[in-house]
């Protein structure tokens, strides 16, 4: 049956590129080249350029080269839209630093054949500290289950869906880019299925697990450009999504990223003001949509 199935879907990968560790990326294409159909590499304006156009050519994958750095919205459309051109329904898009299991796209099949599924995922574990990363939603003690939110690394999505929900939010340009379209694809009636017997290893920021009264808690400890985009963005998506949320939850949420810079991170200043900065934005913003 699957085998069937994977002669009927026919799967693209997206990569989003910038400043990447080139051994590490490359680890990532082999984990996936050999599970789908084509490779497509939308690159932020990398310094790294050359290594990059090499590998490219090494693995016959397409590279969308941008002249500055548009973000991860940005290149995440431009690899669907590439995808879409080329006949795909599916694409699985990748995080640079993310490696595949190697039987994501086999055990993402049955699930892509129902209509109103828009995005099949993995659980997601840091490599870093090891913790799997729930996002909210408990293992229910199934082989799968529904859940309201995903990253977009390792998410094989529907393009048609991404198209009725307009794609990616690029004003978000980063953080909460893939919370804003999983909420945009369950509003208009799309599911997202999650793999519990499935996981991707991946990497966020210089993640390091604390212990404070006895409770593990992780420090992402990414740099001060994204504690802006992180504040700025919590505040755009309650905004926009605030009747669907517990608000008290997403406000306490914002408060220990706050409180664990000052009490783990290095560069405290810096991501302090940046934070701040994000906040004052975020208040600022009018929603227009996305």
């Amino acid at each position: 049956m699957v085998k069937v199935l994977m002669e009927q879907i026919k799967i693209a990968a997206g990569i989003v590129t910038y400043n990447s560790d080139t051994e590490r990326l490359e680890e990532n294409i082999k984990s996936i080249i050999n599970q789908v159909e084509t490779v497509i590499i939308s690159d932020n304006a990398s310094s790294n350029i050359g290594e990059l156009e090499a590998l490219a050519d090494r693995y016959h994958i397409k590279l969308i080269r941008n002249n500055s750095n548009r973000g991860i919205a940005c290149g995440l459309n431009q690899c669907i839209e590439c995808a879409r051109q080329e006949g795909y329904d599916w694409i699985i898009t990748l995080d640079q630093d993310s490696i595949c299991p190697a039987n994501i796209i086999v055990a993402s099949m049955k699930h892509l054949v129902i209509k109103e599924v828009a995005m099949v995922v993995p659980l997601i574990r840091e490599s870093n500290s090891g913790e799997v990363c729930l996002l909210g939603e408990d293992i229910n003690g199934k082989e799968w289950q529904e859940v309201r939110k995903c990253i977009t690394s390792a998410a094989v999505t529907n393009i048609h869906a991404w198209e009725k929900v307009r794609g990616f939010d690029e004003y978000l340009f980063i953080d909460y880019v893939d919370y804003d379209f999983a909420m945009k694809v369950r509003l208009n009636h799309y599911k997202i299925i999650r793999m519990n017997n499935v996981i991707l290893d991946h990497q966020i920021g210089d993640s390091k697990l604390k212990t404070i009264f006895h409770y593990k808690i992780r420090v992402a400890n990414h740099p001060a450009f994204r504690k802006y985009y992180i504040a700025r963005n919590m505040i755009i998506y309650m905004k926009r999504y605030g009747r669907y949320l517990d608000l008290a939850q997403e406000t306490l949420r914002m408060i220990k990223v706050f409180l664990l810079i000052i009490l783990y991170e290095n560069n405290k200043t810096s991501k302090l003001r940046a934070y701040v900065c994000g906040v004052r934005d975020g208040i600022a913003y009018r929603n227009h949509g996305s």
